[in-house]
Order: C-alpha cells, then structure tokens, then sequence
C-alpha cells in the first residue's frame, strides 16, 4: 500500500482486485501494433489491469474515493474478465465499518463492484456520492451499457446514495466535477489540500498509458466528449502541478502531467511518501 500525505490530509492507495480487458476496446482508434509496445496482450488480447481506491484520511473522518472490482464473482465472470479478487481493506488503517463517506466515479462493475456482496448486501453504513445522471444510467442501462451495470449490485445501493449534479463540495476540501465522456455521469474527485491538489481521474485517464489525447478508450460511450474534457483539464492538472491517481493500471500509479515539445501529453509519476507492507 503506498501513502501521500499532504498538509491536512494522509491518502492511502489501496488495492480492489485485478482482471483484465480486451486491449483493442481499451484503446480504440490506436492501432494494436503502437498500443501492445505499452502493455502486452495475453493470448485472448485481454490487457492486465486493476482497481486502486483512495482511503483519505481528514481531520473529520475517512472518505473512500471509488470501492474497486470486489469479489464474489462467478466463475464464468472470472473467466472472461481473468478476475483476481482482493479485499481493499486487507492493510488499510480502518475497517470498512469505519469509512465516512464514499465517493464513486461512476458505478461499473470494475469501480463500484465492492459495494455490494454476491448477496445484495450493502457492505458499508455510509452514503455513495453520485451524479444524478449515473444513477439514472445506471439503474437503467441500455444496449451498450446493460453488462457494465449488473443490477444485482447496483439496486441495493437506492437507499445509500447521495445524489450531486454537476461540480460539488461533498467534504471538506473534497470536490466532484461531472466530466461525462466515458459515461454521462462520470465524475472525477479533486483534493485541495494547502500545497497540493490530488485528483482521482477515473476513466478520463484510466492508465498512465492513456494521457495522450488521441488514446479515448472504445469503451468510452461519448468519445468526443471525453476528447474535449480532455482539453479542458489538461491546463488545470499541468497549472496546478496535481497528483493524479490512475484507476486501472496494474500497479499502483500516480504522476504529474506533463507536455513535451511535439506537444504529446504524458504523465510522470511521482513516488509516494511512504509504502506500507512492500505493496
């Protein structure tokens, strides 16, 4: 588990379970033979992947920043996604008991899995921040987006939620910002800490292999939205000097952005603060 720790805050990069996806879907319009020379395919084309919550430590309590892949998945879900399940609350200073509030890019298996057990069971006692538009699109998907929203786990959580539109403060110095793009709904969360800014960018930038803008995922259900977003943020995170957290990578990752002189956006990672039990 790494540790960055800020002036009033301690954030902890957890680990919600491994799985991977089809590298083409992953990269869209960019050709296989420039995108497998960043990570390479598996026999099916699937790409190693995983999911890296953030556990903030405030002054006032504990906030979860997504929940990840989770477990109790069937085999056949296992199969197709090559899942690995792991409990993100196996090092963290706190049991889940003890979380204040949670707050969700969006509600995909791979990021609000964890949420609910096999069972339907809510797993935590706090509420879930959302967009008004994912939830929505969430409790009732369509064709492109039924197998990313499975109900069993996104029903039981009707009565957990707290529902924000557009840009919010729902903590102390804790932001979400609707971006749409990869859903309608997607958000991503800003710390504003004394020194520092730490964003949580979700499916804007889902590896650190996809900052450039060209790389907007197949997956990505407004792709020219997310091309625009894209725009519209770079500025920000390369002005403020943001520490950016990267859902899917498959080992923890957070970095600067940054800009060369062909103008080609990447990110330059940064190391922690601190790294707890070697992971």
């Amino acid at each position: 588990m790494r540790v960055f720790k800020g002036k009033k805050v301690i954030i902890y990069q957890l680990n919600s379970g491994r799985f991977a996806l089809d590298g083409g879907a992953m990269f869209g319009i960019v050709p296989k033979v420039l995108w497998e020379k960043l990570i390479k395919p598996d026999e099916r084309n699937r790409i190693p992947m995983a999911t890296h919550p953030l556990l903030v430590k405030t002054h006032k309590g504990y906030v979860l920043i997504e929940s990840g892949l989770g477990s109790g998945w069937d085999d056949k879900f296992k199969d197709i996604y090559d899942v690995v399940e792991e409990d993100p609350f196996k090092d963290a200073p706190i049991g889940r008991e003890e979380v204040s509030l949670i707050i969700q890019t969006h509600l995909h298996f791979d990021h609000a899995g964890e949420l609910v057990s096999k069972d339907g069971e809510y797993k935590y006692r706090c509420q879930v921040v959302v967009q008004h538009f994912e939830w929505m699109d969430a409790l009732y998907p369509h064709e492109r987006s039924r197998a990313s929203y499975p109900q069993g786990r996104i029903k039981p959580l009707e009565s957990h939620l707290m529902l924000v539109s557009g840009y919010s403060e729902v903590w102390e110095d804790i932001f979400v910002l609707r971006t749409g793009g990869h859903t309608r709904g997607h958000q991503i969360i800003i710390i504003k800490d004394d020194d520092r800014m730490f964003v949580f960018v979700g499916d804007v930038i889902p590896t650190k292999h996809h900052a450039p803008l060209p790389y907007v995922m197949g997956y990505d259900l407004y792709p020219e939205e997310m091309l625009m977003i894209r725009k519209n943020l770079y500025g920000l995170f390369i002005k403020e000097n943001a520490v950016i957290f990267t859902p899917h990578d498959r080992e923890p990752f957070a970095g600067y952005l940054t800009v060369d002189e062909r103008g080609k956006y990447r990110l330059v990672e940064v190391e922690p603060d601190e790294v707890i039990n070697g992971s």
